[in-house]
């Protein structure tokens, strides 16, 4: 049975108010210096590693704003680039060992922060919800590739407009 208009709308409205309060967690006092945008490019550069242009797809945002932030992370002593051997245009990405910290700090006081907001939660209950949050993930990431690319252009800009509000 397909999903029904009404579920789709509370679906919505559901991840607004978590992206939301996962703001919160990003900016609670334990938090550290690095913003939510900046920690998530730490984090798909240690994942990920390689060219610039690859980590932007998988962010969402263009070049030049993963560049920005880049290019903030490196002055900050956390982000290395190189030249991409195989294509001298191109810049490979990698944390430096001071980077590596700052993620893992950032990653502990977020935790730190939502375990106490999960008081109650059972380890059942919190991996469910993460497997539903990873499945309804895929099945948006799967069906924005099938987007016209107008209306992709469109997302991009709107996220790079809100990233560049934080």
């Amino acid at each position: 049975m397909p999903v029904e208009p009404q579920t789709a709308r509370d679906l919505i409205h559901s991840v607004f108010d978590l992206q939301r309060v996962l703001r919160c967690i990003a900016h609670d006092r334990r938090s550290t210096d690095v913003g939510t945008a900046e920690a998530g490019v730490l984090r798909m550069i240690n994942e990920f590693g390689g060219r610039a242009v690859d980590l932007a797809g998988k962010l969402n945002v263009s070049a030049p704003v993963l560049s920005r932030h880049v290019s903030e992370l490196q002055e900050r002593g956390l982000v290395a680039r190189r030249p991409d051997p195989e294509d001298r245009r191109a810049q490979l990405l990698e944390l430096t060992e001071a980077g590596k910290a700052k993620l893992e700090e950032v990653e502990e006081a977020r935790i730190a922060v939502l375990l106490d907001m999960l008081t109650g939660w059972g380890q059942t209950e919190a991996a469910s919800c993460t497997e539903s949050i990873r499945r309804l993930t895929e099945a948006i990431r799967q069906a924005s590739h099938a987007k016209p690319a107008v209306a992709l252009a469109t997302d991009h800009e709107q996220k790079e407009d809100a990233l560049a509000a934080r």
